[in-house]
């Protein structure tokens, strides 16, 4: 009773702090929206590389467990499964718009990782599939 008491005798106060908290939180969602976002994109991209097309399902999959295994634990409790996976969808659709539009960004997406590991090394792989022909082996 004691709580009910000082409810009523402060409901002012206490209604203030609750619109402070709602402001805060609604402020923190909102600028860690954008960082997700960021991140979503990165993880989009990195999934259509390792997966290629016709692999949406897995694909989703693949950045729903990176995303949550990234974010930090108060952004869990502030985005559901169900804002993530709105968020993913809208991720990718402006991705879509980047691959198409950024030739840099389909280059990167569609060189096999082979090739990629290979540079990263510092071996050219056009010398290295000119080796590998059968013609080369004499």
């Amino acid at each position: 009773m004691n709580i009910l008491e000082f409810l009523l005798a402060n409901w002012d106060s206490v209604l203030v702090v609750l619109a402070f908290l709602a402001v805060i939180v609604v402020l923190i969602r909102r600028g860690e929206t954008k960082v997700l976002k960021n991140i979503l994109f990165s993880l989009v991209t990195q999934a259509e590389k390792q997966f290629g097309g016709g692999t949406g399902s897995l694909k989703f999959a693949a950045v729903s467990d990176w995303i949550y295994q990234r974010i930090p634990a108060v952004l869990k409790l502030l985005f559901t499964a169900k804002d993530i996976e709105k968020m993913i969808e809208s991720v990718l659709a402006e991705a879509k718009q980047a691959w198409g539009a950024n030739e840099n960004l389909k280059d990167y997406i569609e060189t096999p990782a082979v090739v990629e590991n290979l540079l990263a090394i510092g071996i050219d792989p056009t010398v290295v599939e000119a080796e590998g022909d059968p013609e080369n082996n004499n």
